[in-house]
Parts: structure tokens; sequence; C-alpha cells
């Protein structure tokens, strides 16, 4: 929203070269009033609300016991004591 207000700033009288674009952007920027400012902060926290409506809460995903975390941490891969079956790793969901 301030980048339109600035582009539309210097669209309006366009910089004849690389010089008096670098000081129609500061000149621009200093022209952009508090009001406009608050205007776009405001807009865009209703678009953030609105987008945070929009997004599931993350599920809970439940701790490991002790002892999982311990069959998990000791198996390896010719170890089939110790080691987990994919049933129960598939109750874990893990959100990154």
């Amino acid at each position: 929203m301030i980048w339109g207000a600035l582009k539309n700033r210097i669209a309006m009288g366009p910089a004849s070269s690389v010089a008096d674009l670098g000081s129609y952007i500061a000149a621009g920027l200093e022209a952009i009033t508090s009001k406009e400012w608050l205007g776009a902060y405001k807009k865009m926290r209703k678009q953030e609300k609105a987008y945070m409506n929009l997004v599931l809460p993350p599920q809970t995903t439940p701790a490991p016991s002790v002892q999982e975390l311990q069959d998990l941490s000791t198996a390896d891969a010719t170890d089939t004591q110790n080691a987990v079956s994919i049933e129960t790793l598939e109750g874990y969901h893990i959100y990154l």
C-alpha cells in the first residue's frame, strides 16, 4: 500500500535519470503522511486477522513416554527386540 502510494507519486512526474529517481523516492517517502501509514497498518492488521482465521490451529501431538524414547534411542536396524512398530509411530503427527 505504501509502495503503491510511492509509485503513484513518482508516476505523476517521472524521473529523467537515475539520480533524479533517487531523489524522487526520498521525497516521495517523506511526502507519505502519517494518515496513509496508519491506514496501511490498519488494513494490514485486518488482512492478517482474516488470514489467521483461515489457518487451522495445530493439533496437539501426544508426548512419547520415557520407555518409547528409550526404545527408539537404543534400537538399531538389526535389533528387532526393541524396535518400535510402524503402528506405534503412526499415532504421532509431527508438524514443522
